[in-house]
């Protein structure tokens, strides 16, 4: 019988055992029908309450980073306003992106008169609004009223009505007049956005209501209902409010004052609306509560319950009667011959086992497929080996090509300096001679590769003190045409024990990747000290941050695929402090990247 057969036996044997393990589902289905539909609901609450608590943590971590952005962009938009009030707010909305390279945050500006309504803003649908209804808002306008400074958020808002995440800034303008400044990052997602794209898709019915209170009246307002209107105003009126007088109030303001579950049928669909947070959230996200109203088709669950009645009943009887069978069959003509084949595999020895080797099935074909490749893949590394041999003589044979050549365009290139008559051409030398160290260094990088394991680099006692400053000085023309500057801090008389030709390529790299990436018209600064036994190297430079700082001195990992390179010069370093046990660390503070090397004296 083939392999093919006994699989497709395999499979509606294990068809029939998955009917009656349905069958054990059914009837564990019919006891705990009421506690799965609440096991839904708790779900979808845990879920959304988890998608908006993580959407909202987001866009705060991003916008609260920007408060101090915000506060420049606030206070550069009231020095325009108060020299000319009647500037159009979307040219001053032009401008202000234009100066602070805004990208994808978009900026929208309001003026406010005395009564807090909106007047004037680059955002038309709060035109008109009255900020008196936002608490935060009034608190931070009342206060800059007194003292004139300016307030930003202490959370993170989301605007109803086109769903983004917004930071706002208050601060008086003028007498009986206020700005407000908010700012919104475009690439932030809201997860209200999928909720209504959910809702356009699917039967079960989600509503989320904000609520609040005043001492007369409890509101609340369907927070999706929102992006439809044409302003706040318009959004505003459409909320629902109860006097505190009135008895029996609505299950939505009921699961607000009781922080309990409020569940009805009807037919086939059951309407839950619960509490979404356990208790008052206005310190964190700027609302007093969220009640979630879900509506849920349980028709499918019912539907699912009648058709098991009608499949398992049938079906159940076939099963214990293949249970024998299936054992042995899987045992004798599937699992030990697979295991035969794996146990040769991870040996990697040919398969010796006779009985196997004469099957005509699937298996024993495999068996005897797999002694021949192994053979031929034995031929094949050894001829594989062979070859990687060739190609680094190869390489080797290059670089040595290359010296000479590379010495003469060095000392041509001097000699054409030194006989110049005047500084015309003092650029076009260093950009020659700039060319030349790079070249020079990766010469120097190459040849170290390809002869590190061939040949020994003895260490002996240098001044790492007068190493580091020649190659420094090394690099200063390189940095020149790259529009930086070395500065290097080295304390005199630092000595070490280690082969010279190792130091200048851990000090090298760490140049020339500081070179490659730093930030132009920024200092790249090299200190060495010693404290005690402790020699500390350090090279920093202005750049953004490194992002996988683990990987970073893994052979061929390059941390921006656009800069071009081998993908080699820091996994040599790693190798080299490896060697002379240096202790390396990668670090970023200040806007710089350092790279540390501690050398135990």
């Amino acid at each position: 019988m083939k392999l093919t057969t006994k699989i497709y036996l395999l499979q509606f044997i294990l068809g029939l055992l998955l009917l009656s393990f349905l069958l054990f589902t059914y009837l564990f289905y019919q006891k705990q029908y009421k506690a799965d539909i609440q096991r839904f609901v708790d779900n979808k609450v845990v879920f959304y309450k988890k998608q908006l608590l993580s959407s909202y943590n987001q866009a705060a971590q991003v916008l609260i980073s920007k408060k101090q952005l915000l506060k420049q962009i606030h206070i550069a938009a009231l020095k325009i306003l108060r020299s000319d009030m009647n500037m159009d707010l979307e040219e001053l909305k032009k401008q202000l992106t234009k100066k602070f390279h805004l990208g994808d945050i978009d900026l929208n500006i309001f003026l406010i008169n005395k009564n807090y309504i909106i007047y004037k803003t680059t955002f038309p649908k709060d035109l008109g609004f009255n900020l008196g209804m936002i608490k935060e808002a009034k608190i931070f306008l009342n206060e800059t009223t007194k003292d004139s400074k300016i307030y930003i958020s202490n959370f993170v808002s989301t605007d109803l009505l086109d769903m983004k995440y917004k930071l706002y800034a208050y601060s008086l303008l003028k007498d009986n007049t206020y700005l407000e400044v908010g700012i919104t990052d475009n690439k932030i997602g809201s997860i209200w956005n999928s909720i209504i794209a959910q809702n356009n898709a699917t039967v079960n019915k989600i509503k989320f209501y904000t609520i609040y209170e005043d001492k007369q009246k409890y509101y609340y307002y369907d927070m999706l209902k929102g992006i439809k209107k044409s302003n706040k105003n318009e959004y505003y009126k459409d909320r629902q409010k109860f006097f505190k007088t009135k008895h029996g109030y609505n299950n939505i303001i009921n699961a607000y004052l009781t922080h309990e579950i409020a569940a009805t049928k009807k037919g086939n669909s059951e309407r839950v609306v619960v509490p979404f947070f356990d208790k008052d959230m206005y310190s964190k996200i700027g609302v007093t509560n969220i009640i979630m109203q879900l509506d849920i088709d349980i028709f499918p669950q019912v539907h699912a319950l009648q058709h098991f009645e009608r499949i398992f009943f049938v079906s159940v009887t076939f099963i214990v009667g293949f249970l024998i069978f299936i054992f042995f069959l899987i045992q004798n003509n599937f699992t030990k011959p697979i295991e035969v084949i794996i146990k040769s595999i991870n040996k990697k020895e040919p398969v010796q086992d006779n009985a196997l080797l004469d099957k005509n099935d699937e298996l024993g074909i495999v068996a005897k497929e797999y002694n021949t490749l192994l053979e031929s893949l034995k031929k094949e590394i050894l001829t594989n080996t062979q070859l990687l041999n060739e190609n680094k003589r190869f390489i080797a044979d290059t670089v040595h090509q290359i010296r000479t050549p590379l010495a003469n365009i060095m000392m041509n290139s001097d000699m054409v300096k030194l006989t110049a008559t005047d500084s015309s051409s003092d650029e076009f030398i260093d950009q020659i001679n700039s060319s030349i160290n790079m070249l020079t260094n990766s010469y120097e990088d190459l040849s170290y590769i390809i002869s590190h394991d061939s040949i020994v680099y003895a260490p002996v006692n240098l001044s790492l003190s007068e190493v580091l400053q020649q190659r420094i000085s090394f690099f200063t023309t390189i940095a020149k045409v790259n529009h930086k500057v070395i500065v290097g801090n080295i304390q005199e008389d630092i000595d070490f024990t280690i082969n010279q030709i190792e130091l200048e390529r851990l000090i090298d790299n760490n140049i020339s990747n500081a070179v490659k990436y730093a930030d132009i018209n920024k200092p790249i600064t090299i200190n060495l000290i010693q404290s005690d036994d402790i020699i500390r190297l350090s090279f920093s430079s202005y750049s953004e941050p490194i992002k996988n700082k683990e990987k970073l001195f893994d052979k061929n990992y390059r941390e921006n695929e656009n800069k071009r390179g081998l993908g080699l010069g820091l996994n040599m370093v790693k190798s080299i402090c490896e060697k002379y046990a240096i202790f390396y660390s990668v670090q970023y503070a200040e806007r710089q990247n350092i790279f540390i090397y501690e050398f135990r004296v």
